[in-house]
């Protein structure tokens, strides 16, 4: 499988296989697939981080390392179209914010499931992948706290 990206330091920092003591080989480069898994887990941290309620005015408008993360009502409190836009609003931007690997990100709240605590996403983007733009699907599940 081609290699189209460099591993990111926070994957390089996670050892594969623990019980082994030496790797033979490092790992920099990874394929689409593996990309697209590491920036899948990326976002199931992003968006399952919760904030304070303290930081989501400032959130509104400027990030900075405390707004990591949603509203921690997120998921349970979106119940009219308007509410749905607006968290689908906000988590397009704190994607853009703290995932810079993907850009055209289009977020759909596809449901809310049985548990009222849990947002069903599907998230759309494009990924620079060498010279050229990769379009990606990333179901992810947001859960209240």
């Amino acid at each position: 499988m081609r290699k189209v990206a460099v591993l990111p330091i926070f994957d390089r920092l996670v050892d594969d296989n623990p019980k082994e003591s030496f790797e033979i080989e490092a790992k920099h480069y990874i394929s689409i697939d593996e990309l697209q898994e590491s920036i899948s887990n990326d976002l199931e941290r992003l968006l399952n981080t919760k904030i304070s309620s303290f930081w989501v005015d400032y959130s509104k408008t400027m990030m900075i390392p405390f707004s990591y993360g949603i509203n921690s009502t997120a998921p349970s409190s979106a119940e009219t179209v308007f509410e749905i836009q607006d968290l689908e609003n906000r988590i397009s931007r704190v994607i853009a914010e703290f995932e810079p690997r993907l850009t055209n990100v289009q977020v759909q709240v596809v449901s809310f499931g049985m548990d009222p605590g849990k947002a069903y996403l599907q998230i759309d983007a494009d990924v620079a992948a060498g010279n050229k733009r990769v379009p990606l699907s990333f179901p992810i599940v947001m859960e209240a706290p």
